[in-house]
Protein backbone atom coordinates (compact mmCIF):
# COMPACT_ATOMS: atom_id res chain seq x y z
CA UNK A 1 0.00 0.00 0.00
CA UNK A 2 1.45 3.76 -0.82
CA UNK A 3 2.47 5.47 1.91
CA UNK A 4 1.56 9.46 1.94
CA UNK A 5 5.11 10.66 3.30
CA UNK A 6 8.29 8.55 2.76
CA UNK A 7 10.93 10.06 5.79
CA UNK A 8 14.63 9.20 4.74
CA UNK A 9 16.64 8.65 7.89
CA UNK A 10 20.27 8.74 6.91
CA UNK A 11 22.25 6.42 9.91
CA UNK A 12 25.82 7.04 9.54
CA UNK A 13 27.54 6.04 13.44
CA UNK A 14 24.10 8.16 15.17
CA UNK A 15 23.45 5.67 18.08
CA UNK A 16 23.99 8.56 20.63
CA UNK A 17 20.53 10.27 18.79
CA UNK A 18 18.95 7.91 16.61
CA UNK A 19 16.64 6.31 19.68
CA UNK A 20 15.41 10.43 19.75
CA UNK A 21 15.02 10.84 16.39
CA UNK A 22 12.89 7.05 15.50
CA UNK A 23 10.84 7.34 19.19
CA UNK A 24 9.82 10.79 17.73
CA UNK A 25 8.93 9.22 14.17
CA UNK A 26 6.66 6.42 15.76
CA UNK A 27 4.94 9.05 18.20
CA UNK A 28 3.63 11.03 15.09
CA UNK A 29 -0.63 10.85 15.70
CA UNK A 30 -0.77 10.21 11.28
CA UNK A 31 1.88 7.41 11.26
CA UNK A 32 -0.55 5.17 9.87
CA UNK A 33 0.21 7.05 6.44
CA UNK A 34 3.88 7.01 7.44
CA UNK A 35 6.70 5.38 6.22
CA UNK A 36 10.25 5.50 7.77
CA UNK A 37 13.33 4.56 5.59
CA UNK A 38 16.22 3.89 7.95
CA UNK A 39 19.57 3.79 5.81
CA UNK A 40 22.98 2.65 7.65
CA UNK A 41 25.53 4.11 5.18
CA UNK A 42 28.22 1.89 6.59
CA UNK A 43 28.50 2.77 10.13
CA UNK A 44 30.47 0.84 12.61
CA UNK A 45 28.23 1.51 16.33
CA UNK A 46 25.02 0.17 17.10
CA UNK A 47 23.21 2.70 15.32
CA UNK A 48 21.18 -0.76 13.25
CA UNK A 49 20.57 -2.69 16.50
CA UNK A 50 18.55 0.52 17.64
CA UNK A 51 17.04 0.49 14.78
CA UNK A 52 15.90 -3.30 14.76
CA UNK A 53 13.97 -2.69 17.95
CA UNK A 54 12.09 0.10 16.14
CA UNK A 55 11.29 -2.16 13.30
CA UNK A 56 10.15 -5.09 15.29
CA UNK A 57 7.97 -3.21 17.56
CA UNK A 58 6.69 -0.76 14.67
CA UNK A 59 6.77 -2.79 11.53
CA UNK A 60 4.18 -0.92 10.13
CA UNK A 61 5.84 2.20 9.86
CA UNK A 62 9.80 1.65 9.78
CA UNK A 63 11.64 -0.29 6.71
CA UNK A 64 15.27 -0.94 7.58
CA UNK A 65 18.32 -1.12 4.68
CA UNK A 66 22.15 -1.27 4.79
CA UNK A 67 24.64 -0.21 1.97
CA UNK A 68 28.08 0.47 1.70
CA UNK A 69 29.37 3.83 2.47
CA UNK A 70 28.84 6.68 0.28
CA UNK A 71 28.02 9.35 1.98
CA UNK A 72 24.75 11.81 2.75
CA UNK A 73 23.93 12.37 -0.65
CA UNK A 74 24.02 8.62 -1.63
CA UNK A 75 22.00 7.91 0.87
CA UNK A 76 19.55 10.32 -0.16
CA UNK A 77 19.80 8.81 -4.13
CA UNK A 78 19.29 5.41 -2.56
CA UNK A 79 16.11 6.33 -0.47
CA UNK A 80 14.17 8.22 -3.17
CA UNK A 81 14.97 5.21 -5.35
CA UNK A 82 13.07 2.86 -2.45
CA UNK A 83 10.16 5.76 -1.36
CA UNK A 84 6.79 4.72 -1.99
CA UNK A 85 5.06 8.21 -0.33
CA UNK A 86 3.52 10.70 -2.55
CA UNK A 87 5.84 13.40 -0.69
CA UNK A 88 9.31 12.73 1.18
CA UNK A 89 11.29 14.55 3.92
CA UNK A 90 14.70 14.19 5.00
CA UNK A 91 15.14 13.61 8.98
CA UNK A 92 19.12 13.16 9.76
CA UNK A 93 19.63 10.53 12.56
CA UNK A 94 20.96 12.99 15.00
CA UNK A 95 18.04 15.21 14.57
CA UNK A 96 13.86 14.57 15.57
CA UNK A 97 10.59 15.79 14.70
CA UNK A 98 7.83 17.13 16.67
CA UNK A 99 5.24 14.52 16.05
CA UNK A 100 2.04 16.80 16.40
CA UNK A 101 3.54 19.31 14.25
CA UNK A 102 4.71 16.42 11.31
CA UNK A 103 0.87 15.07 11.83
CA UNK A 104 -0.18 18.61 11.19
CA UNK A 105 2.17 18.60 7.87
CA UNK A 106 0.63 15.16 6.82
CA UNK A 107 -2.92 16.85 6.90
CA UNK A 108 -1.42 19.70 4.30
CA UNK A 109 -0.17 17.12 2.37
CA UNK A 110 -3.42 15.33 2.30
CA UNK A 111 -5.02 18.51 0.90
CA UNK A 112 -1.99 20.01 -1.27
CA UNK A 113 -0.87 18.98 -4.76
CA UNK A 114 2.01 21.38 -4.21
CA UNK A 115 5.68 20.17 -5.90
CA UNK A 116 7.32 21.93 -2.70
CA UNK A 117 5.79 22.36 1.26
CA UNK A 118 8.24 24.37 3.17
CA UNK A 119 7.81 24.50 7.04
CA UNK A 120 9.24 26.11 9.60
CA UNK A 121 11.78 24.33 11.84
CA UNK A 122 13.79 24.91 15.38
CA UNK A 123 17.47 24.97 15.69
CA UNK A 124 17.85 23.27 19.24
CA UNK A 125 20.66 23.19 21.31
CA UNK A 126 22.47 20.16 21.67
CA UNK A 127 22.24 18.72 25.59
CA UNK A 128 20.46 21.74 26.74
CA UNK A 129 17.70 21.53 24.57
CA UNK A 130 17.30 24.83 24.51
CA UNK A 131 15.71 26.48 21.24
CA UNK A 132 18.69 28.61 19.67
CA UNK A 133 16.13 30.12 17.09
CA UNK A 134 12.83 29.27 15.60
CA UNK A 135 12.94 29.44 11.64
CA UNK A 136 10.05 30.49 9.53
CA UNK A 137 9.27 29.07 5.95
CA UNK A 138 7.79 32.28 4.60
CA UNK A 139 8.94 35.88 5.63
CA UNK A 140 5.45 37.06 5.10
CA UNK A 141 2.79 34.76 7.46
CA UNK A 142 0.25 36.03 4.82
CA UNK A 143 1.44 33.37 2.62
CA UNK A 144 1.15 31.12 4.73
CA UNK A 145 -1.47 28.20 4.83
CA UNK A 146 -1.68 28.90 0.63
CA UNK A 147 -0.04 27.52 -2.24
CA UNK A 148 2.11 30.14 -4.39
CA UNK A 149 3.69 30.42 -7.61
CA UNK A 150 7.13 31.32 -8.28
CA UNK A 151 5.96 34.74 -8.86
CA UNK A 152 5.35 34.85 -4.97
CA UNK A 153 8.44 32.19 -3.79
CA UNK A 154 11.22 34.07 -5.78
CA UNK A 155 11.27 36.90 -3.11
CA UNK A 156 10.02 34.93 0.15
CA UNK A 157 13.04 32.29 1.78
CA UNK A 158 14.99 30.13 -0.10
CA UNK A 159 14.57 26.68 1.31
CA UNK A 160 16.68 24.68 3.44
CA UNK A 161 16.83 20.95 3.97
CA UNK A 162 14.76 21.22 7.38
CA UNK A 163 12.56 22.62 5.86
CA UNK A 164 11.60 20.82 2.62
CA UNK A 165 9.01 18.15 2.33
CA UNK A 166 9.05 17.56 -1.99
CA UNK A 167 6.79 15.74 -3.82
CA UNK A 168 8.31 12.27 -4.84
CA UNK A 169 7.91 12.14 -8.39
CA UNK A 170 9.53 15.95 -8.70
CA UNK A 171 12.76 13.53 -7.87
CA UNK A 172 12.36 10.76 -9.50
CA UNK A 173 10.31 11.35 -12.27
CA UNK A 174 13.17 13.86 -13.74
CA UNK A 175 16.14 11.54 -12.54
CA UNK A 176 17.48 14.01 -10.17
CA UNK A 177 20.50 12.67 -7.93
CA UNK A 178 22.97 14.56 -5.39
CA UNK A 179 26.32 13.92 -5.39
CA UNK A 180 27.91 11.51 -3.28
CA UNK A 181 30.50 10.89 -1.34
CA UNK A 182 30.63 14.62 0.12
CA UNK A 183 29.52 17.15 1.91
CA UNK A 184 26.88 19.94 1.22
CA UNK A 185 24.47 18.52 -0.92
CA UNK A 186 21.71 19.49 0.61
CA UNK A 187 21.82 22.64 -1.59
CA UNK A 188 21.26 20.29 -4.31
CA UNK A 189 18.49 18.98 -2.91
CA UNK A 190 16.69 22.20 -2.54
CA UNK A 191 17.77 23.86 -5.84
CA UNK A 192 18.21 21.34 -8.59
CA UNK A 193 14.35 20.65 -8.46
CA UNK A 194 13.23 23.73 -8.99
CA UNK A 195 13.07 23.72 -12.84
CA UNK A 196 10.35 21.27 -12.43
CA UNK A 197 8.51 22.77 -9.66
CA UNK A 198 5.67 25.02 -10.51
CA UNK A 199 3.99 25.46 -7.14
CA UNK A 200 5.02 25.73 -3.12
CA UNK A 201 3.52 25.36 -0.39
CA UNK A 202 4.04 27.93 2.82
CA UNK A 203 3.36 25.46 6.18
CA UNK A 204 3.84 27.31 10.07
CA UNK A 205 4.03 23.80 11.38
CA UNK A 206 7.63 23.20 12.87
CA UNK A 207 8.39 19.97 12.43
CA UNK A 208 12.16 19.88 12.18
CA UNK A 209 14.09 20.25 15.49
CA UNK A 210 17.77 20.73 14.02
CA UNK A 211 20.49 20.09 16.61
CA UNK A 212 23.24 22.65 16.76
CA UNK A 213 26.34 22.42 18.64
CA UNK A 214 27.57 18.67 18.01
CA UNK A 215 31.42 18.62 17.32
CA UNK A 216 32.35 17.71 13.79
CA UNK A 217 28.91 19.30 12.09
CA UNK A 218 29.23 20.04 8.28
CA UNK A 219 28.43 23.95 9.13
CA UNK A 220 31.17 24.56 11.79
CA UNK A 221 33.44 26.83 10.66
CA UNK A 222 36.46 23.99 10.82
CA UNK A 223 34.41 21.54 8.92
CA UNK A 224 33.75 24.12 6.13
CA UNK A 225 37.67 24.68 5.74
CA UNK A 226 38.56 20.89 6.04
CA UNK A 227 36.18 20.04 3.51
CA UNK A 228 36.74 23.10 1.42
CA UNK A 229 37.17 21.16 -1.87
CA UNK A 230 33.97 19.67 -1.08
CA UNK A 231 32.45 22.44 -0.78
CA UNK A 232 33.87 24.48 -4.04
CA UNK A 233 32.81 21.19 -6.06
CA UNK A 234 29.03 21.62 -5.02
CA UNK A 235 29.91 24.88 -6.28
CA UNK A 236 31.06 23.68 -9.54
CA UNK A 237 27.20 21.65 -9.52
CA UNK A 238 25.56 24.49 -8.57
CA UNK A 239 27.22 27.05 -11.23
CA UNK A 240 26.38 24.28 -13.69
CA UNK A 241 22.51 24.18 -13.04
CA UNK A 242 23.13 27.55 -13.51
CA UNK A 243 24.44 27.77 -16.55
CA UNK A 244 22.29 24.99 -18.00
CA UNK A 245 18.78 26.37 -16.78
CA UNK A 246 19.92 29.91 -18.50
CA UNK A 247 16.12 30.06 -20.11
CA UNK A 248 14.38 29.47 -17.07
CA UNK A 249 11.15 31.20 -16.80
CA UNK A 250 12.22 34.72 -15.06
CA UNK A 251 10.78 33.90 -11.55
CA UNK A 252 12.29 30.45 -10.99
CA UNK A 253 15.56 31.57 -12.20
CA UNK A 254 15.56 34.48 -9.45
CA UNK A 255 14.55 31.79 -6.99
CA UNK A 256 17.74 29.73 -8.09
CA UNK A 257 20.27 32.71 -8.69
CA UNK A 258 18.98 33.74 -4.89
CA UNK A 259 19.62 29.93 -3.24
CA UNK A 260 23.10 29.86 -5.59
CA UNK A 261 24.14 33.06 -4.11
CA UNK A 262 23.08 31.79 -0.18
CA UNK A 263 25.40 28.89 -0.55
CA UNK A 264 27.73 30.70 -2.66
CA UNK A 265 28.35 33.18 0.80
CA UNK A 266 29.68 30.26 2.55
CA UNK A 267 32.33 30.05 0.32
CA UNK A 268 33.64 33.59 0.98
CA UNK A 269 33.10 32.66 5.00
CA UNK A 270 36.00 30.11 4.22
CA UNK A 271 38.35 32.27 2.65
CA UNK A 272 38.17 35.47 5.39
CA UNK A 273 38.08 32.39 8.19
CA UNK A 274 42.25 31.06 6.05
CA UNK A 275 42.89 34.73 6.64
CA UNK A 276 45.38 36.90 4.28
CA UNK A 277 46.68 33.73 2.24
CA UNK A 278 43.21 33.51 0.50
CA UNK A 279 43.44 36.65 -0.62
CA UNK A 280 43.94 35.34 -4.31
CA UNK A 281 41.56 32.57 -4.33
CA UNK A 282 38.58 34.94 -2.85
CA UNK A 283 39.30 37.30 -5.79
CA UNK A 284 39.57 34.73 -8.48
CA UNK A 285 36.57 33.17 -6.92
CA UNK A 286 34.55 36.61 -7.22
CA UNK A 287 35.84 37.43 -10.74
CA UNK A 288 34.26 34.01 -11.73
CA UNK A 289 30.87 34.34 -10.38
CA UNK A 290 30.35 37.71 -11.77
CA UNK A 291 31.59 36.33 -15.00
CA UNK A 292 29.66 32.87 -15.06
CA UNK A 293 26.87 33.55 -13.01
CA UNK A 294 25.69 37.70 -13.02
CA UNK A 295 22.45 37.14 -11.32
CA UNK A 296 23.84 35.03 -8.28
CA UNK A 297 26.56 37.59 -8.38
CA UNK A 298 23.91 40.48 -7.66
CA UNK A 299 21.92 38.41 -5.46
CA UNK A 300 24.60 37.88 -2.92
CA UNK A 301 23.28 40.26 0.03
CA UNK A 302 26.39 40.21 2.67
CA UNK A 303 27.49 44.30 3.05
CA UNK A 304 30.50 42.72 4.11
CA UNK A 305 31.01 41.07 0.64
CA UNK A 306 29.84 44.29 -1.23
CA UNK A 307 32.12 46.00 0.54
CA UNK A 308 35.14 44.46 -0.89
CA UNK A 309 33.65 44.65 -4.28
CA UNK A 310 33.20 47.97 -4.22
CA UNK A 311 37.06 49.07 -2.48
CA UNK A 312 38.32 47.00 -5.02
CA UNK A 313 39.08 44.06 -2.60
CA UNK A 314 41.04 46.41 -0.53
CA UNK A 315 38.72 45.86 2.12
CA UNK A 316 40.19 42.09 2.56
CA UNK A 317 41.97 42.53 5.55
CA UNK A 318 39.37 44.32 7.10
CA UNK A 319 37.43 41.46 6.61
CA UNK A 320 39.52 39.43 8.03
CA UNK A 321 39.76 41.00 11.06
CA UNK A 322 36.34 41.58 11.63
CA UNK A 323 35.62 38.18 11.18
CA UNK A 324 38.28 36.87 13.60
CA UNK A 325 37.02 39.20 16.00
CA UNK A 326 33.66 37.85 15.91
CA UNK A 327 34.92 34.23 16.33
CA UNK A 328 36.72 34.94 19.06
CA UNK A 329 33.49 36.90 20.34
CA UNK A 330 31.32 33.67 20.10
CA UNK A 331 33.84 31.69 21.74
CA UNK A 332 34.33 33.73 25.16
CA UNK A 333 29.96 33.47 24.33
CA UNK A 334 30.06 30.04 24.78
CA UNK A 335 32.05 29.70 27.36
Amino acid sequence: MGKLLSVIVPAYNVERYLDQCLTSLAACPARAHLEVLVIDDGGTDGSMAIADRHAYEHPDVFRLFRKENGGHGSVINFGVAQARGTYLKVIDGDDWVDPEALAGLMAVLRTTDADLVLSDYNCVEDGTYRVLDHRHAARDVAHYGRTVGFDVARDEEIAKIHSLTIRTDVMRGNGIRLSEGCFYEDAQLVLFPIPYCQTVYYDDHCVYQYRLGRAGQSVDIRSLIAHADEHEAIIDSLFALGEQEADLDPDRRAYLDRGIALFAQNQYQIYLARGMGAFGDLRAFDERMRREQPGAYQAVWKRSIWLMRRTGYAAFPLGVAAYHALAALRGLRGR
